[in-house]
């Protein structure tokens, strides 16, 4: 029984582990020039989608055309 307590605890301790690990190397700083210009572009493209296709916009349209698709969806 102290042999199970003992695996679970241990993986229960790797899993923290693993996601402490992970947000905070997916929060740090981004490290070159190109990091900066990939989420300034991505950053860019989501506020246009989001102006796009606020409530009202979707709402007062007949849908996505051919022409919205291909100018968001990159």
């Amino acid at each position: 029984m102290a042999t199970m307590i003992a695996l679970f605890a241990g993986l229960a301790v790797l899993v923290a582990g693993l996601a402490v690990y992970l947000h905070r190397r997916r929060s740090g700083p981004t490290e070159n020039l190109d990091g900066v210009l990939a989420e300034q572009e991505r950053t860019a493209r989501l506020r246009a989608l989001r102006s796009s296709y606020s409530s009202i916009a979707v709402h007062s349209s007949h849908g996505l055309t051919i022409d919205d698709l291909g100018r968001h969806h990159r």
